[in-house]
């Protein structure tokens, strides 16, 4: 079996005694490293009981096991590292003062727990409060804040101090506590420390890059008196900083740990040299990082496809029938990905792959049509189109709460269907005092109601006049008051106004393209998508996703789409070094999945809240080295080396600023096609002579 590893791997497998950081690079091999170092340990005669081997997800920690067992025959505890701080909790709670037998509440559990703390505190309970207290006591615990030592607000201080002392009383712990009291009791008392020290006395942890302050300090306890930590990972895959990760642990590892041995997984057994060669150029640009070039034996391969496309249309166009063309070569859907920055760029690839009739599946979220904030304003727009749907009215009516909830609904519901008529007539017979006295209501609700149709009626007013679908939907958005109701959930705040911003980017395309456009008919597609995008059932299909959820996945064809700045990077990165590293990473991570073929695509113009904004390439694509990449736009052309101008802003002395649209080589050297604001002209001119000047 060891023969059949590389030499790197045979190093790492061979370690013994102290501590080793493996930094393996994607695609190296490194579960097969971990398990094999197991076995080896095991072949020397380590007992089985004092191997403890951690990792992140519950199937990673199940493969690693079955490998073992099936290798060995031992069982060697691999676990979770919440699992891990469960079993010691169950043994040793009691010093904590709690009973063995304590619950564990879910966030359902929790939520109703903070909420009585609320009412004790009299504190609003509303659940927007709850939710962010939640979210601030977690982040505390993760960073092993004890309340009395909580400064950050006073408020958060005393809802996290009652809700210690609730949980306490109810023997129950919250997920959080599964880390954070298992290092309380380590560090609390040393006798309970050098019991589990000595039972494990060789530590193996999985994704190391990924650890927080928690799971990193559980680690550093244990392994304390033996030194015996072989930790896995790679700072170039670290994408979960806003999960809590910290880079830091795995770059100060050699500081953390004495003697530490390094050893670098650089062979990659995935990808071909082109697609390695392009992502060791890019991530080459960070500074937090350990020196590393993977490389492959599986020959060249073809280079790293580069396609500038004139708008989001023409780039799902282009992807679209490079899948085809794969599919015709023999490729199978299973073994093709497109990877984008947020959710909301599903949507032009979902339009085209259902028209398409090419089953796919969005992979860790849903299909756009059928998210949350879209099927929301949806319901106020079929509201005001179609009279009688109840579905929609219960929908939108209390949305945001307006004091028209459940029983409200179901009141006019049943009256309106007693009196054979459409639930929005009946709700203007209240306002207008037609109703009779059986169906009451107070005046609070009703000026809630008479709110909620005038934002109806202006949606119905402005579908009567034909005004243009995006001012219809922004006053469904902006009249309902939704971007405040959203606002409530920081966390996902951003990427639901993403989903929004692509919706209506969704109805300008829809209606340039419409031979008669109107509200009724766009509503309608978008009914027939929704109902049609469900791909269950289907055994081969492409997946779509984000590239955090591409993570330790691989495939034989790869698009990574929505290259350029304010996408890939991201715009919340643009002030903060240490967040535009980590979107290189990300880039860097999507880049690597690929084994056969990766195709990076960036658009010049992008619709944001249906307006066209002209987009600048992203900086990864100029970082990338040019001798792996074929680089070419929309119309088949191919681009000189420094392509990277393409969407920079310059000056002309006569012309004034313009934008550089296009680079190319004519007999008379390297030429820019320009497009200039002021006389809205495109302009084509020779660099050696125009004298630009970048802004």
């Amino acid at each position: 079996m060891l023969g059949q590893l590389n030499d790197k791997q045979q190093q790492a497998v061979n370690h013994i005694d102290g501590a080793l950081l493996v930094l393996a690079g994607a695609g190296s091999g490194k579960t097969k490293v971990v398990t094999e170092r197991i076995s080896n340990l095991l072949r020397i005669g380590v007992p089985a009981s004092e191997i403890l081997a951690v990792t992140f997800t519950n199937k990673a920690a199940q493969e690693m096991k079955s490998r073992i067992q099936k290798q060995s025959n031992y069982f060697v505890l691999t676990c979770t590292f919440h699992s891990l701080g469960a079993r010691i909790l169950r043994e040793s709670i009691s010093y904590l003062g709690f009973h063995q037998d304590f619950t564990i509440y879910d966030e359902e559990d929790v939520l109703k727990l903070l909420k009585e703390c609320f009412k004790l505190l009299n504190l609003k309970e509303d659940k927007a409060s709850i939710k962010a207290v939640r979210y601030k006591i977690s982040e505390a615990k993760a960073n092993l804040i004890l309340p009395e030592k909580y400064t950050e607000d006073e408020e958060v201080k005393d809802v996290y101090n009652l809700y210690e002392q609730r949980l306490k009383s109810c023997n129950a712990l919250d997920f959080d506590d599964l880390l954070f009291k298992t290092v309380l009791l380590l560090r609390e008392f040393p006798e309970v420390l050098q019991t589990y020290q000595r039972r494990w006395r060789f530590i193996l942890v999985d994704e190391y890059q990924d650890t927080n302050t928690s799971q990193y300090v559980l680690m550093r306890l244990l392994s304390h008196r033996h030194g015996n930590l072989f930790a896995v990972g790679d700072p170039d895959q670290s994408i979960y900083s806003w999960r809590g990760a910290n880079i830091n642990n795995i770059l100060n590892f050699e500081e953390d740990f004495e003697n530490t041995q390094v050893v670098r997984l650089e062979q990659n057994y995935r990808s071909t040299e082109h697609i390695l060669s392009a992502a060791n150029s890019l991530i080459a640009h960070n500074e937090s990082r350990y020196e590393k070039k993977l490389w492959s034996s599986l020959g060249e391969g073809e280079k790293v496809a580069i396609e500038i496309l004139e708008n989001e249309k023409q780039e799902s166009s282009f992807v679209v029938e490079r899948i085809l063309q794969h599919l015709s070569q023999g490729y199978s859907l299973n073994e093709i990905v497109i990877f984008y920055r947020t959710n909301a760029q599903s949507r032009n690839f979902e339009d085209l792959l259902l028209k398409e009739n090419l089953p796919y599946t969005i992979v860790g979220g849903m299909s756009f049509y059928q998210r949350r904030e879209i099927k929301d304003i949806l319901a106020y727009l079929k509201c005001a189109c179609f009279e009688a749907d109840i579905v929609s009215f219960a929908r939108a009516v209390n949305l945001p709460k307006r004091g028209l909830g459940p029983s409200f609904v179901t009141k006019m519901i049943d009256y309106a269907q007693g009196k054979g008529i459409p639930v929005l007539r009946a709700c203007r017979q209240i306002i207008q005092n037609q109703i009779p006295q059986e169906v009451k209501i107070s005046p609070k609700q009703r000026k809630a109601l008479e709110e909620f149709m005038m934002v109806i009626d202006e949606i119905k007013e402005l579908a009567q006049v034909r005004a243009p679908l995006k001012e219809i939907l922004k006053s469904g958005i902006v009249g309902s008051n939704y971007l405040s109701f959203l606002k409530l959930d920081e966390e996902s705040y951003v990427e639901r106004k993403e989903n929004l911003d692509e919706l209506v980017s969704k109805s300008v395309e829809w209606e340039m393209e419409a031979l008669e456009p109107s509200l009724n008919l766009f509503l309608e597609e978008l009914s027939l998508k929704s109902s049609l995008d469900e791909t269950k059932g289907v055994q081969e299909s492409l997946k779509l996703m984000t590239l955090h959820n591409g993570k330790g996945l691989e495939f034989d064809v790869c698009f990574i789409v929505g290259m350029e700045e304010d996408v890939l990077p991201h715009i919340n990165s643009k002030d903060d070094p240490s967040a535009l590293e980590e979107e290189r990473r990300l880039c860097y991570v999507g880049m690597t999945r690929a084994k056969k073929q990766l195709y990076m695509t960036a658009s010049k113009y992008r619709f944001f809240w249906g307006n066209p904004k002209i987009m600048s390439i992203s900086r990864f694509l100029n970082e990338i080295d040019k001798k792996h990449v074929q680089v070419s736009d929309s119309e088949g052309e191919n681009f000189p080396e420094n392509f990277e101008k393409l969407g920079s802003m310059v000056i002309h002395k006569d012309f004034g600023q313009g934008i550089i649209r296009k680079v190319y080589n004519t007999s008379l050297g390297e030429t820019y096609d320009v497009y200039f604001s002021e006389s809205k002209s495109m302009k084509s001119l020779v660099a050696k002579y125009a004298k630009l000047k970048m802004v």
